[in-house]
């Protein structure tokens, strides 16, 4: 069995992947790219970095990254759609990695971006919302404490409080999750304040992804028809972030940093 300290260094070895992959992607979004243009360069990086695509033949997702774009939420699939100025693109990566046991490692990230050469009136309207969610993510970890007992009921109305004070919804069906030998590992992380009785804690030691999914206007999703694409029933604006964070006995800390 491989004790906590071994699974934080691996974890934080494929994490530091992750993040650096979707750093190098968002840098080469621009228009005139399409999500098959960014899949084929992150096919590139994790061969490079000697990493495995977590999602691809997951369930039978057939690609080696999501990638979503302005009404998609989550689990979009790359495709040859032109990038325009002012598109919402959100790039989600889950790398995994074995090590010398054969035991295997999981971390996964999301961000959102903007596509350069938006108009100031509507690249504000954009950003604000990226602004929200991702300030609601790292509100979130800023109270992820070594010592003091946190729940993910705890969690979930963090987010929550912090998206709706802003005037934008957060998405109930979809949320966080536990990392580690699997990519979704119990617990659920949710984005929304759940009932008690159905709230576990958080346990030192572990990984979670926190995930917050926001929208403008409401909360109203529906699968694509390709089965896997999540979208907005309304055509609304979507935003997704996510880190896998290890919550150490002494310390909180983003295994997935894609801002240095």
């Amino acid at each position: 069995m491989v004790r906590p300290e071994q699974q934080y260094q691996k974890i934080k070895e494929v994490g530091a992947v992750v993040g650096f992959i979707l750093k190098t992607l968002k840098n080469e979004i621009r228009p005139g790219i399409c999500g098959k243009d960014l899949e084929k360069m992150a096919q590139q990086l994790m061969k490079e970095k000697r990493v495995k695509s977590s999602t691809l033949g997951y369930k039978g997702f057939p690609s080696y990254i999501c990638i979503s774009l302005n009404e998609e939420l989550t689990h979009g699939i790359p495709d040859e759609r032109i990038f325009r100025a002012g598109d919402l693109v959100s790039l989600d990566v889950a790398c995994y990695k074995k090590d010398i046991r054969g035991a295997i490692h999981h971390a996964d990230a999301a961000l959102t971006t903007i596509v350069p050469g938006e108009k100031k009136q509507n690249y504000e309207k954009k950003q604000n919302l990226l602004n929200v969610t991702k300030g609601a993510l790292q509100e979130a970890i800023a109270q992820i404490k070594p010592g003091v007992v946190i729940t993910t009921q705890d969690i979930g109305a963090i987010i929550e409080n912090y998206v709706h004070a802003q005037g934008y919804y957060v998405i109930k069906e979809y949320g966080g999750h536990g990392i580690g030998y699997l990519m979704h590992q119990e617990p659920f992380i949710p984005n929304y304040k759940i009932p008690k009785e159905i709230s576990v804690e958080i346990l030192p030691d572990t990984a979670i992804c926190i995930e917050p999914l926001v929208q403008i206007g409401d909360a109203k999703i529906k699968l694509s028809t390709n089965r896997w694409t999540v979208i907005s029933d309304n055509q609304r604006l979507n935003a997704h972030f996510e880190h896998t964070i290890w919550l150490g006995s002494k310390k909180t800390e983003i295994l997935t940093n894609y801002d240095e």
